[in-house]
């Protein structure tokens, strides 16, 4: 089991970026001169399986506080994100058994997040 701000989160998936910011000058009758300016911050997309309507609206409560939170899984404390962007889609599923501490009638939505690296 995974948390973000401790609202569990089942991750089926996981991408990781990295991105330098360089400024691009094209002088006449010149070459491409690069600057590079500094990076961006760590960020993460997870794939992830969130049951209950409760933990949904918890997530999308998160989306324009402006507070990293923490997020763990798998044995691993990865730090503090912001949660930048949440996309959640609705599942049809009879029953959902893997979270045992939810209820197997609860809801379950498909979930997109992406975190940006405090």
């Amino acid at each position: 089991m995974w948390y973000y701000n401790n609202i569990g989160i089942t991750v089926v998936g996981l991408k990781e970026a990295d991105e330098q910011i360089i400024a691009k000058l094209q002088p006449i009758n010149a070459g491409t001169v690069h600057q590079a300016f500094g990076w961006m911050n760590e960020s993460l997309v997870l794939q992830c399986l969130i049951v209950g309507t409760e933990d949904r609206d918890s997530l999308k409560l998160l989306i324009n506080d402006g507070t990293a939170y923490t997020l763990s899984g798998a044995g691993v404390l990865f730090g503090d994100y912001f949660l930048e962007k949440a996309n959640f889609e609705w599942t049809t599923t009879w029953k959902q058994t893997f979270r045992t501490d939810k209820s197997t009638e609860d809801l379950v939505f498909k979930c997109s997040l992406e975190l940006s690296k405090e």
